[in-house]
């Protein structure tokens, strides 16, 4: 593969990644090669070839009779993202304790703070992607690659409706006019940096517990926006269980 065909090729699945992502790109929207290689700016290989990237992520689906659509959000998916988002955490977090060294611990400080630097720009995308990096690199230290798998799919999947919980496209109030969010900010910002240091303290029930309660935070911040807004390209319309029911907490 030549240098340009590559080029080609990681520019469409990034920008294509990137509008699935921030909404650009609905769910359930149908995806027109030719179309979207005009949009990007390459030719229709690498357009195809970022497609079926996508949809080994699941964020693309290939229709049966031929052709691309982006991956649907309902809340059979909300919900099974969330109860495996509570599991992921409670691994992560003991084997983070048993693990982590102080290198990792400077390095999850720095992505720690890119959290906060977003959430001072008060760029939804970039709130959700700074985010869903740290979560990803809290997993990427635990050493487990097949964790690691998971939650690079459970945060990017998350990170669609992150954005548009966050005030994107539109979201609760529209961005910078929803008190909420930035009480909501707030909380976020206490729970990364007492995470942090429960884990540098190797206290393993602290963040645990801290862990757990951040994932019931974005939670309540879902159910926030799914009460607050109508969109029609999402289907939350079997949303009939309490969302406190996706999980429940073991002893």
């Amino acid at each position: 593969m030549t240098t340009r065909s590559r080029n080609a090729r990681e520019r469409a699945y990034e920008q294509v990644r990137r509008r699935i992502l921030t909404m650009e790109y609905a769910p359930s929207q149908r995806l027109d090669e030719n179309q979207v290689a005009e949009e990007v700016g390459v030719s229709r290989t690498p357009i195809r070839e970022a497609f079926h990237q996508l949809a080994a992520e699941g964020l693309v689906t290939i229709v049966a009779r031929g052709g691309y659509m982006v991956a649907d959000m309902n809340f059979n998916r909300l919900r099974e993202l969330i109860e495996a988002q509570h599991i992921l955490v409670r691994a992560v977090t003991h084997l983070l304790v048993a693990r982590a060294t102080d290198a990792d611990f400077t390095e999850l400080e720095v992505a720690t703070r890119e959290v906060d630097e977003a959430e001072v720009s008060r760029d939804p995308n970039a709130v959700a992607e700074k985010n869903a990096n740290l979560h990803i690199l809290e997993t990427r230290l635990t050493q487990n690659e097949y964790l690691l798998s998971m939650a690079e799919r459970v945060h990017t999947h998350l990170q669609r409706l992150a954005f548009l919980s966050f005030g994107g496209a539109g979201g609760i109030g529209g961005y910078g006019h929803d008190s909420s969010l930035f009480k909501h900010y707030e909380n976020v910002h206490k729970d990364h940096w007492a995470y942090l240091e429960a884990l540098r303290n190797r206290d393993v029930a602290t963040a645990e517990r801290v862990a757990v309660g951040h994932v019931e935070l974005f939670q309540s911040r879902i159910r926030q926006y799914l009460e607050a807004n109508a969109v029609d390209s999402l289907d939350f319309s079997d949303f009939s269980i309490s969302a406190e029911h996706t999980f429940t907490e073991s002893n």
